[in-house]
């Protein structure tokens, strides 16, 4: 589909496109006419009585008009946000009166809503007009509304991050087979020739980062070794990245996604638990094995409560599982069924994705039928309510692009079990040294607008090739004072 945007503000049309692909879906747009459009958005401004009024209009296929007004602010960043909100706003009522569509999130295409919720209660409202207020303001769904408070009351129990804390992100980017959902930079393990010298890489990233940490004078509070699938390590290479990390790690949050059961061994699990960790993720994503062998996760159920088990027996204190929403072949009553069984295991946290389709996943290029955006969403609906029927809460959530109805994904915890650096890292309140290909580190500074980053490259061989280089970005993020 093409889309024909005509607009005074061509460095909106990105913002403009994405409200559009709420409704319609994945689309093209063009600001020249002539390109065979198959709808033309026009927008328009225009000043009265010190407002400035946005106006769209959708023709071609649909019909359908919108508008919404601001007041100019002295602030250029103040008036640049009111101005991009008028004009998205506009563009969502055009939109849904053209389609007769309201959308969960109504008029939210950002990754993180929460931060909306937060900045309600910067003006001093208290949660439930902010609950309001936002829900009026962008049209949201109510129980979407209702969600972003539960989440931030959470969050709120957890202290502001200190100026001095930081998370240390640990990536492994291999794993035992590429799932057909996936975009990460990771890669199947295959002959393991790669392994080697990525850890030897890795463990001269982590010794500078030791040293960087002494001379920055951070605190190390929480640490996640993701990817990838850390656990798809043969067991000498993670124990050589485990006990060099235990130092760093010493009385702090540790978390290592174990993510695939079928690369979880006895082994592998005591290396992790001698290490300090005490949160693993053992990631099933769903209950049917068909699913599983459809979407290339190379495990079986029987394989998921195996190495769940095991991992009780071993101590782990707190046990994530991941589950997936709108799996390619299932239906509500598959994902009704599979958190049954979920709740028979019992874990302590429950991550409910979206399935998101990325061009450059095989699901994407094999054009998979997909439950629709409805029918997902009322798996969301059961996800959530099971998870508190187990007693429960949200307490982060982030969106991504190309997901299935316009959605979410949301992590849902026992009391006590919630993962502090998951809350800081979604919601961008933390200082982040990430170590390992396609890590972003981030240094937050405490005035809650200026966020300074130092990637990783992503390419494995590139990485192990100049990790000098990614030593270096992260040494000028701390050390430079500007």
């Amino acid at each position: 589909m093409r889309v024909l945007i005509r607009t005074p503000e061509p460095r909106c049309a990105n913002d403009i496109a994405d409200v559009l692909r709420v409704f319609l879906g994945a689309l093209e747009y063009t600001l020249e006419a002539g390109d065979g459009a198959d709808h033309i958005l026009t927008v328009t401004e225009t000043r009265r009585e010190e407002r400035v009024y946005c106006h769209a209009r959708i023709s071609g296929g649909l019909s359908g008009e919108g508008e919404n007004a601001y007041s100019p602010a002295p602030d250029a960043l103040v008036e640049m946000r009111l101005h991009k909100r008028a004009l998205k706003l506009a563009v969502y009522s055009a939109m849904k009166a053209a389609t007769g569509i309201r959308p969960p999130w109504g008029a939210l295409t950002g990754i993180r809503p929460t931060r909306l919720f937060y900045a309600e209660l910067r003006q001093r409202k208290t949660m439930e007009e902010a609950e309001r207020d936002i829900q009026a303001l962008f049209d949201l769904r109510e129980d979407k509304a209702a969600l972003l408070r539960e989440i931030v009351g959470i969050q709120r129990l957890f202290p502001d991050p200190a100026d001095d804390e930081v998370g240390l992100y640990v990536g492994i980017p291999f794993c035992a087979t590429r799932c057909s959902y996936c975009s990460f930079l990771s890669g199947e393990i295959g002959s393991g020739k790669l392994v080697e010298p990525y850890v030897d890489a890795l463990l001269t990233e982590i010794e500078a980062a030791e040293r960087l940490i002494r001379e920055a004078g951070l605190r190390v509070t929480s640490v996640y070794m993701g990817g990838g699938t850390p656990t798809a390590l043969p067991e000498g290479e993670l124990r050589r990245v485990l006990e060099r990390l235990a130092p760093l790690s010493a009385g702090q949050e540790f978390t290592v996604e174990a993510g695939r059961p079928d690369t979880i061994t006895e082994g592998k699990l005591k290396a992790i638990r001698e290490a300090g960790a005490k949160r693993i993720s053992v990631n099933p994503q769903t209950a049917h094995d068909e699913t599983l062998r459809r979407i290339g996760r190379a495990h079986t159920t029987a394989q998921t409560e195996e190495a769940y088990r095991m991992a009780r027996d071993m101590g782990f204190e707190d046990v994530n599982m991941d589950l997936i929403a709108g799996l390619p072949g299932e239906n509500e009553d598959m994902f009704r069924e599979t958190l049954d069984w979920l709740r028979g295991l019992y874990p302590d946290s429950v991550t409910v994705h979206t399935l998101s389709i990325k061009h450059s996943s095989l699901l994407h290029l094999w054009q998979e039928s997909l439950p629709d955006g409805d029918m997902v969403g009322r798996m969301l609906d059961l996800g959530r309510e099971t998870a508190h029927r187990m007693g429960m809460r949200a307490y982060y959530l982030y969106r991504q692009k190309y997901m299935a109805g316009n959605l979410e994904n949301t992590a849902c915890a026992q009391p006590g079990c919630e993962c502090l650096y998951n809350i800081r890292m979604m919601e961008e309140t933390g200082h982040v040294l990430a170590l390992g290909a396609g890590g972003i580190s981030k240094r937050v500074w405490p005035d809650g607008g200026r966020i300074r980053r130092a990637p990783n490259v992503g390419n494995i061989e590139e990485y192990i090739a100049r990790v000098d280089e990614m030593v270096e970005r992260k040494r000028a993020l701390w050390l430079d004072q500007g």
